[in-house]
């Protein structure tokens, strides 16, 4: 597979150490192209750009979509892959607090620290892109100024438009609310409180607790889809949408205002199911789920999607910030867990096409930890796989997929005992990605089993997705063993020194993983330092 130049930054990102400067990040309050937004090819241009502010010179590590590396650190936070460099506070990250080998030999990480220790050590200016609570805070506070501006500039009553204006108006609108209501949702699922703004140029010293940052969001959800159902989707709505997606995102395959709201439904069932410990999951959550997701996306629609131009310079790739050229051999700073490729069923197609060993395989990279290691490669799209790139080909979801749409209302279905009905589902998902696995729908399967099969295929159906944290950290997987956390029958490639009998190679073994990892993440101390949480603020630290 080694036919294709590798990047020379990536050489730069794995054998640099971290740096201390702060992210040399602009004022996200500051965009001020006033002049331009008074015209309607001001306002494309900015719309267009909107995503373009995910993107930052980062301190000695060049022009990084950050956005993209909140979206790796859900990868390796849910274990379906694993990054071992220090670059970006990854490895911070994604450090377990300890293995239990099958001799029952306890292997604590290198540090001897836990998660919330190591990453609350970086909360500071001065770590700079060490300071992992900093990424995707300031992506989606950058995009949520960007969408207050673009909303202030539709209320200028000198904008002119030609064709259908009210169309047009609203299709602007529409896109800022639906942005500002994806980050909403992003801050309040990931972080303990945050701030809400509605204008550009101010902030709120008032910070209010995830759940209502969580009801923010879906507010400007359903305002979003309130406007789509003001306008007309016509000649005049495709041209503002083909204008304001970017090429590299596929701006021909127009999402329409009911695809949209489709798009909006399985987003707020989202929202929903990640942000409760199944534990706390009531019926009429459940019910809630399947609600929203009965009216979500449908396999025939086009949903958003994260893509890149193939010279790797025109987008928001950077060249490789972006799960495909990521997890690939051209770049690969993150690397496949054994733990993903465990959950894959055998004959599963997903599998024999997209993976490959190693010739050596990796074990403990760097002396980081034990979980750094695998024996599977993934294999280019361009060469028949599924998962990776070195040619800058492929796109992910932006925010939801049709499987993920189907999953939550499988999942929904059994923990409600209405199993074989939620196992046709599971059934769906495989047969829309091409598995070649046999119905488990109609085979007897009882709940237990049935959650099972579930749970793989919401691991294997959503692969660099976005979501594998958030699945971890609601099954309670994440928690500490002393709460019931932790995953049994772990495959982890074992250093033969620590076998027993010990023996020259490496092996893969079954292992109990206790990861520890925080629910959610503190609010960054760069936000603090210039935003004193007011007297009636929520909690912003662990």
């Amino acid at each position: 597979m080694k036919k294709y130049v590798a990047f020379i930054m990536v050489i730069v990102l794995a054998a640099n150490g971290c740096q201390k400067k702060s992210l040399e990040l602009n004022n996200p309050n500051e965009p001020t192209p006033e002049l331009s937004l008074a015209t309607e090819s001001g306002l494309k241009n900015f719309s267009l750009g909107l995503l373009q502010k995910q993107v930052a010179n980062v301190p000695d590590e060049g022009v990084t979509n950050i956005f993209f590396i909140a979206m790796a650190f859900h990868s390796v936070l849910g274990d379906e892959g694993y990054t071992p460099y220090g670059n970006y506070a990854l490895r911070w990250v994604n450090q377990v607090d300890k293995i239990t080998l099958p001799s029952g030999q306890i292997v604590i990480n290198p540090n001897g620290l836990d998660q919330k220790t190591q990453l609350q050590g970086f909360n500071s200016r001065d770590a700079g892109e060490r300071n992992a609570f900093l990424y995707e805070w300031s992506s989606c506070y950058y995009m949520i100024a960007q969408c207050n501006q673009l909303l202030i500039s539709l209320d200028n009553p000198d904008l002119q438009f030609s064709g259908d204006a009210a169309t047009k108006m609203n299709t602007f609108k529409a896109w800022a609310l639906w942005w500002k209501g994806y980050c909403y949702s992003r801050i309040g699922s990931m972080y303990l409180a945050g701030v809400i703004t509605n204008e550009p140029g101010k902030t709120s010293d008032n910070f209010v607790h995830r759940s209502e940052i969580m009801t923010e969001a879906n507010r400007n959800l359903t305002e979003c889809e309130t406007t789509l159902n003001s306008l007309t989707a016509n000649d005049d709505y495709n041209e503002v949408m083909t204008a304001v997606v970017a090429s590299f995102d596929d701006n021909q395959q127009i999402v329409t205002p009911d695809m949209w709201k489709r798009q909006i439904h399985t987003l707020q069932a989202r929202n929903l199911l990640v942000n409760k410990k199944v534990r706390d999951m009531t019926q009429a959550d459940w019910q809630a789920v399947i609600d929203l997701a009965n009216t979500g996306i449908l396999a025939n629609d086009n949903i958003f999607k994260f893509g890149m131009d193939p010279s790797g310079t025109n987008d928001v790739s950077a060249g490789a910030f972006h799960p495909y050229p990521w997890i690939g051999e051209v770049v690969q700073f993150e690397f496949v867990s054994e733990r993903i490729i465990q959950d894959f069923k055998p004959g599963d197609t997903r599998f024999a096409g997209s993976f490959a060993q190693f010739d050596v395989p990796k074990v403990n990279e760097r002396g980081r930890g034990l979980q750094f290691g695998t024996r599977w490669n993934p294999i280019f799209i361009e060469d028949g796989g599924r998962y990776a790139t070195g040619a800058n080909q492929g796109f992910v979801p932006w925010v939801c997929s049709y499987e993920e749409n189907e999953l939550m209302k499988a999942e929904a279905m059994i923990r409600m005992n209405q199993v074989d009905a939620g196992l046709g589902l599971v059934d769906a998902v495989r047969a829309y990605q091409n598995s070649g696995l046999a119905n488990v729908s109609g085979t007897g399967l009882n709940q237990t089993q049935a959650l099972e099969e579930f749970r793989k295929e919401r691991r294997i159906g959503l692969f660099l997705r976005g979501t594998a944290f958030y699945d971890a950290r609601r099954w309670g997987v994440t928690e500490p063993a002393s709460q019931g956390g932790g995953r049994v029958g772990a495959i982890v490639m074992v250093p033969g020194e620590l076998l027993v009998p010990a023996q020259a190679n490496a092996a893969p073994a079954s292992c109990f993983m206790e990861y520890n990892y925080l629910d959610y993440w503190d609010v960054p101390q760069n936000e603090l330092d210039f935003n004193t949480p007011g007297p009636a603020s929520a909690p912003v630290k662990n």
